[in-house]
């Protein structure tokens, strides 16, 4: 039987899917659960990226899936259910953006405490993915790589 997708240990089968799609369009969690848990990752690392904090992509995912639970009667099938949602999650990722944007920031309001000064020590450091294949520090070529020729007369 051909496979549709595969990421790591999930694959869905095209006749398993159609089941659990009816199944879940009929109220079933579990059916949905199980179509949805293997973009569940993926879908985070998304939001993650738009939102730029765990806990952000974290509620973001939330409301994505229940978003897309309260909505799969209206999954009509036309795309993949992956693209549905990743639509769900980038819509809830830039709502969570605009509402962030709207609220002022709130003054420090413990008395005889001061805030410690901010560092950025809390950042993450995008690394490419390749120099953390190849063993790299950052800032450094990897000892496979040869520099580029210049190219101008020495």
């Amino acid at each position: 039987m051909r496979k549709v997708r595969e990421e790591g240990e999930a694959t869905v089968e095209p006749v398993a899917a159609a089941d659990l799609i009816s199944r879940a369009r009929a109220g079933d969690g579990d059916a949905f659960r199980e179509l949805t848990e293997p973009h569940r990752r993926e879908l985070l690392v998304h939001c993650y990226r738009m939102l730029g904090s765990v806990q952000d992509a974290e509620d973001a995912l939330q409301d994505t899936l229940l978003a897309a639970w309260q909505g799969f009667g209206g999954f009509a099938g036309r795309a993949s259910l992956r693209t549905w949602l990743y639509r769900i999650a980038t819509h809830r990722c830039l709502n969570a953006l605009r509402s962030a944007s709207r609220r002022p920031a709130r003054e420090w309001n413990i008395p005889k405490v001061e805030p410690p000064e901010p560092t950025r020590l809390g950042e993450v450091i995008w690394t490419p993915s390749w120099r953390v294949r190849l063993g790299c520090r950052p800032g450094r070529r990897p000892a496979t790589s040869r520099p580029k020729p210049s190219p101008w007369p020495s």
